[in-house]
């Protein structure tokens, strides 16, 4: 799936520097903070965490997120 969305210059650069600190993508540093915001609420709702954590094979980025 690919999404797109447009973020504020200075939230984009801010974004780039962080991505750049963690020696990964701009993509790559928006999906770990996604990912980690949604096991975030799934630990603080009781839910169990995502079978294929970090497979970046799965078929589906649903899969990926679940």
């Amino acid at each position: 799936m690919t999404i797109k969305t447009r973020l504020d210059p200075e939230v984009h650069a801010a974004a780039k520097v962080a991505a750049a600190r963690e020696g990964v993508s701009l993509t790559e540093y928006l999906r770990m903070l996604v990912e980690s915001d949604l096991e975030a609420r799934n630990r603080a709702n009781g839910s169990s965490s995502r079978s294929n954590r970090g497979n970046r094979n799965s078929n589906s980025d649903s899969d990926r997120i679940r």
